[in-house]
């Protein structure tokens, strides 16, 4: 009877480990950039205290950390091809300028330029004109 409970108790916990693993997938594939940096530890966590002293781990639990790391993967391409575009395409940061030129006063180029003279550091140079 003990095991009957301790198993129920295991699944419970598997399958909140996949509903937060489900939340970081679809935030990562919405564009919500920062909770499947969160989401999918806490789901990959959660999933490997769902094993407990059983010999093997729910197949939820399994399901939950494969999907963790794909919302992991996801997110992390997505982040790396939104900086690659803005350091190489030219209209993509003329919008920025034009955004930060309208919201701020200055313009993004002007700004890495307040940027480098205050703190004396040398940020690299985009080939974006």
């Amino acid at each position: 009877m003990e095991y009957v409970k301790t198993e129920a108790k295991h699944a419970k916990t598997a399958y909140s480990a996949l509903t937060v693993s489900g939340l970081s997938f679809v935030s990562a594939v919405l564009g919500v950039f920062f909770m499947p940096f969160i989401l999918s530890p806490i789901a990959m966590i959660i999933s490997h205290l769902s094993k407990g002293r059983l010999k093997t781990r729910h197949f939820a639990a399994q399901a939950a950390i494969v999907v963790a790391i794909i919302a992991f993967i996801i997110n992390g391409c997505m982040i790396a091809l939104g900086v690659y575009k803005f350091k190489t395409d030219p209209e993509i940061r003329n919008r920025y300028n034009t955004a930060m030129q309208e919201m701020y006063g200055m313009t993004l180029d002007e700004y890495f330029q307040t940027l480098q003279d205050q703190f004396s550091v040398t940020l690299p140079e985009t080939n974006v004109q």
